[in-house]
């Protein structure tokens, strides 16, 4: 071990810059990152520097090559590292905790995936290979969950194998880009092409095409971590790891299927930080916010949410239950599979296989006293039923449906054999979503109507919304944004159960028109005190005025009006 590091630890600043003067090198009190060269970072890995606590950089002139160390002991290093860089450094001396820091942001920040990938010299690669962290190895699938920070596969350690260098480089690279989900997926003789989806659109990354005979390797690795079988190459595989990228601590749900050529692997990358968001940074507009906080505070009832697959119902619902009170309210879900763990709430992950689905586990949840229960989805009529008697006995139910609009989950519901009566009794309101793309308010331009390349469907819609011309995004991007976007918004439609909506039920009249008039009908107008249903086309309507979206974009989600 270093002796210095032990020395510098608790060696107060003054010391070490008089050690500095003493030397005859430069002090850092503090490591700009105007310092970090991507060219010495990637000639020496992260592990190697993280145990020896010791940074390459360039001079803040751009003359000099530094090593920076935490004392006079790490001297040694510098001419080892001298040579593996091919260029003479210089030392330079700064507190251990301030090139620990350092050390994080130079290689996690750095714009080239291959500075903590490169392979490294001979000797420094050895040195480093044994300190290496050890892989999770999750026996249990994507239901054991994810390990603990501490034994999670470091993104910023080059791993002396092609093939982990290159899944380390892939992932480091989307957690940098904020991607979604990774795609793997063959593409002849073993190779495969690598394609990360950016804010729900899918873009191919040429720099990580998996060249032959990589691909099958690189699955293999993937398995490994995720706790999979990595000699069945046969059948589906679920499974789920997680992963470190400096401070942040991401899981990784991962799942390979047989296809022509090979096996197709996607990772999906959930990260607490920027998926568990708050009600009001969903995108809702005050009365719907008003209405579904109001939904969330009923003793009992159903309260579904609706749309296709990734239009962010489980976002919505996450953000449901964060908004609850957890000390007062007995709150537990049943999810397929638990995406994030949430403080103060039991969730139980379903296993089809041992006979634990949806059905059974909620029957054995109605028997630990909740107030509140999450269905992830109701999917089949045996769930439906059960939820439906929860929730006439004093539960609130929070469930998701694949419905195009809030009307049609009634009809959903009702195709899964729930009687209208108990229907009407028992669901209390539907908010219906979509995602769409937000513009980048820097690059965005606003084109007359008429303009040419403006296409007669946006304009079309940009009329009918009541703005001032076409809005488009700019493909170009600015540096701020990709392809003239920047984040997402929803665009939602609330349907509360009146009374005259749960008549409407009653009746079965059932249809999306009957329901829409009776939500529209008398007493909903805001006279009586009522919300009035607010067609998901009115919001994003006022989107498009306030320049949030652009046509095209709901064209993409809703088509015309």
């Amino acid at each position: 071990m270093n002796k210095s590091g032990d020395n510098s630890v608790g060696a107060p600043e003054s010391e070490m810059e008089a050690l500095a003067r003493e030397c005859g090198v430069p002090f850092l009190s503090d490591i700009p990152e105007s310092i970090f060269d991507s060219a010495l970072l990637a000639r020496v890995p992260v592990e190697w520097a993280r145990e020896r606590a010791a940074l390459p950089a360039r001079s803040a002139d751009g003359h000099d090559a530094l090593l920076i160390v935490s004392g006079p002991d790490d001297l040694p290093l510098v001419e080892r590292v001298s040579l593996a860089c091919g260029e003479a450094l210089r030392p330079a001396f700064a507190p251990r905790a301030v090139i620990m820091r350092a050390i994080d942001a130079a290689y996690f920040s750095a714009s080239a995936a291959t500075q903590a990938t490169s392979a490294a010299p001979a000797e420094m690669a050895a040195s480093a290979r044994d300190n290496e962290t050890t892989a999770p190895t999750a026996g249990g699938g994507a239901e054991s969950g994810a390990g603990s920070s501490s034994a999670a596969e470091d993104l910023l350690v080059a791993r002396g194998e092609p093939a982990a260098r290159l899944l380390n480089a892939m992932l480091l690279s989307a957690v940098r880009q904020n991607a979604s989900d990774v795609h793997l997926e063959p593409d002849g003789a073993n190779g495969a092409r690598v394609r990360f989806r950016l804010a729900g659109r899918l873009y191919e990354q040429a720099e990580f095409a998996v060249a032959p005979p990589l691909g099958p390797q690189v699955v293999s690795r993937l398995k490994v971590l995720s706790g999979m079988d990595i000699a069945e190459h046969r059948l589906p595989q679920d499974g789920m790891t997680q992963v470190r990228a400096g401070a942040r601590v991401l899981d990784i749900r991962v799942s390979t299927i047989p296809a022509a050529g090979g096996e197709r692997a996607v990772m999906r990358i959930l990260d607490r930080e920027d998926s568990l968001m708050p009600l009001p940074d969903l995108g809702m507009d005050g009365p719907v916010l008003e209405g579904f906080s109001s939904l969330l505070s009923r003793p009992n009832g159903i309260v579904a949410v609706c749309g296709p697959t990734g239009s962010g119902k489980t976002t919505t619902l996450y953000a449901a239950l964060r908004s609850l009170d957890v000390r007062r309210r007995n709150v537990m879900t049943i999810e397929d599979p638990v995406e994030y763990r949430i403080d103060g709430i039991s969730q139980m992950q379903v296993r089809p296989r041992i006979g634990l689905t949806f059905a059974s586990g909620l029957r054995s949840v109605l028997r630990q006293d909740p107030d509140v229960v999450l269905v992830g989805e109701t999917r089949d009529p045996e769930t439906a039923e059960i939820a439906v008697r929860a929730s006439l006995t004093g539960h609130l139910v929070l469930t998701t449906l694949h419905t195009n609009d809030a009307p049609s989950a009634v009809m959903r519901l009702v195709d899964m054999g729930v009687e209208p009566y108990l229907l009407a009794s028992c669901l209390r309101g539907v908010l219906a979503q979509r995602l769409v793309r937000k513009c980048c308010p820097q690059c965005a331009t606003l084109f007359e109507f008429g303009a040419p390349g403006v296409s007669a469907a946006e304009e079309a819609l940009a009329r009918a919304a009541g703005c001032d011309g076409v809005l488009r995004a700019n493909a170009a991007g600015c540096g701020r944004c990709l392809e003239g976007y920047s984040g997402r918004t929803g665009l939602f439609e609330l349907l509360p159960c009146s009374e005259e909506v749960s008549v409407a039920i009653h009746d079965g009249r059932l249809s999306a028109a009957d329901l829409r008039a009776a939500a529209c009908g008398p007493g909903t107008d805001g006279g009586g005190g009522k919300a009035r249903f607010r067609p998901m086309s009115e919001d994003a309507s006022e989107k498009l005025r306030t320049r949030i979206t652009t046509p095209a974009e709901v064209l993409a989600a809703l088509g015309t009006f």
